[in-house]
């Protein structure tokens, strides 16, 4: 989640040395008590009874940022984290967002962001923790190794999630259930679903569809093709790139989209085991339909070769070609050519 609101306020009374009161200075407001744990380019801000937290933030980051640095390297500038001691302080720093909507945000220009804790999530959520750190760095990283001016919102978001594998099964079902539900966001439309948190769906289907075309570009281009077309926006708008490096059009690359949507809703139906709803049945008939048309096809294919082969003229052997008044023979035949 990639902050779009204001900036944070300024003032910070913490318990740490100066240096690292002065570099987080701008993550909470006055009269908070915070200590920092520091490693490599993470400084992780935090409550004292949150430490163990702050430590586990540490280790997630560190690992999940060597694992990428091939793609997208931290370079050397701070990564500041702050794990909200209070929901009303991380409110404070989402206010662009309804209460509990987002566990954590991002400000990529400064280097920032702001998570809750587990003991701040439903059912204490450890893993989310987690997959909400590696969410966040992936946006500051993209910031710092492409342009992110030149890439659209549902590609950086879309890159955050498939990195940090967050919905990697939720995404197919739900966007199955948009697909039957006429609730596909068009493409010109969906970078400004995700300034408009306060429509609490449309916000939450334009993630589920952002991981599914980028899993869907990835898939077309493979890893490597899809890597140098995400890189290349450091230096060229996100059509540009995709015709270089995809070679199509914004056009095409959503029409190929909008037709795989069918094979994304029968997997979204298979994920979620609805299969007695008539959505789901419907979707069932229409790729049992498609699957028969597509074997038809090859069938007829087979058939038309089959045809081909039993009409072919017969091969004649050398001798049989030779006594055929009708073989031209080169250089035989062109010695008699030039006798007559």
């Amino acid at each position: 989640m990639r902050y779009h609101g204001g900036m944070l306020s300024a003032r910070l009374h913490l318990l740490v040395p100066v240096a690292a009161a002065l570099a987080l200075c701008r993550a909470a407001p006055a009269e908070l008590s915070l200590n920092t744990l520091t490693q490599g380019p993470f400084v992780v801000a935090h409550a004292p009874e949150d430490e163990s937290h702050a430590r586990a933030a540490l280790a997630v980051l560190t690992e999940f940022a060597q694992s990428v640095a091939h793609r997208l390297p931290v370079g050397d500038a701070p990564v500041r984290v702050l794990v909200a001691p209070t929901a009303a302080e991380f409110q404070k720093h989402a206010r662009s967002f309804l209460p509990g909507q987002v566990s954590g945000l991002a400000r990529p220009s400064e280097g920032l962001m702001v998570v809750r804790p587990p003991t701040l999530r439903a059912g204490g959520g450890a893993g989310d923790f987690g997959t909400t750190l590696r969410h966040e760095l992936v946006h500051i990283l993209l910031a710092r190794n492409v342009d992110d001016a030149l890439m659209p919102n549902w590609l950086n978001e879309g890159v955050a999630m498939h990195l940090s594998r967050e919905y990697q099964i939720a995404s197919p079902v739900a966007v199955a259930q948009m697909f039957l539900e006429g609730r596909i966001i068009p493409y010109r439309d969906l970078d400004m679903a995700f300034m408009t948190p306060g429509e609490e769906r449309e916000f939450n289907d334009a993630y589920a569809q952002a991981l599914s075309m980028t899993r869907h570009l990835h898939r077309r281009l493979g890893e490597e093709g899809f890597w140098a077309l995400v890189l290349a926006l450091r230096d060229m708008p996100f059509p540009d790139a995709l015709h270089r490096h995809a070679g199509m059009t914004v056009a095409e690359f959503w029409d190929g989209y909008h037709r795989s949507l069918w094979y994304v809703a029968l997997i979204g139906v298979l994920a979620s085991g609805s299969f007695f709803t008539p959505a789901a049945f419907l979707v069932i008939i229409v790729w049992f339909r498609k699957r028969r048309r597509d074997r038809e096809v090859l069938d007829q294919w087979e058939r038309e070769e089959a045809a081909g082969r039993r009409h072919r003229e017969p091969v004649l052997s050398w001798e049989e070609a030779l006594d055929d008044e009708t073989t031209y023979v080169p250089g035989i035949d062109d010695e008699e050519d030039e006798e007559w």
